[in-house]
């Protein structure tokens, strides 16, 4: 039983960077609604393997690096294909070039996660899913591709910024007093 506990939060982020790669396919065949759905569901797989490693006492350090390479996929290469395919190709060298940048940000910022922050309660950058989550919901509404691509350079300075970002899932409760 002990093994198949500690199976479950891997399953999950596995199923996170798969629901990542169909985002990339259902670009690919420009069913943008589909992508960004399998991206959304990737955030939930996301927020319940890390929610239940900690339940089952099942954390680990290759748990840590496989969630970091699923959301590189899911909350980088996915949403930053979405955005070119959607918007950013109006623009094309420098909406490709900044579609880069967030990518490369998006894995800057994982990485620096891993490192030196995993124990922290807050986060210092944006954390990816919430740039991922920003960027879908937000570049949409620009109506010209500089536009968006300017907002999603922003983006990607966000995830690399020293600015502290709280953390809901490690915030500890205050404890409610009986009277």
């Amino acid at each position: 039983m002990t093994i198949i506990k500690k199976m479950i939060p891997s399953a999950l982020t596995l199923t996170n960077l798969l629901l990542g790669f169909l985002a990339v396919v259902f670009t690919f065949k420009e069913q943008l609604e589909a992508a960004v759905l399998f991206i959304g569901l990737g955030l939930i797989c996301d927020v319940l393997d890390g929610y239940l490693a900690r339940k089952l006492d099942a954390t680990s350090a290759l748990g840590k690096e496989l969630d970091s390479l699923a959301d590189l996929v899911t909350f980088g290469i996915a949403p930053a294909m979405v955005i070119y395919v959607s918007m950013l190709h109006e623009v094309p060298i420098f909406g490709a070039a900044c579609c880069l940048v967030y990518v490369c940000c998006c894995a800057l910022r994982l990485a620096r996660f891993n490192v030196s922050q995993s124990e922290l309660t807050g986060f210092i950058g944006m954390p990816t899913p919430l740039a991922a989550v920003l960027a879908l919901l937000v570049t949409p509404l620009m109506y010209l591709g500089w536009i968006a691509a300017l907002f999603f350079l922003l983006l990607s300075a966000l995830m690399v910024s020293r600015l502290g970002f709280p953390s809901l899932k490690k915030a500890k409760p205050e404890p409610v007093e009986d009277c």
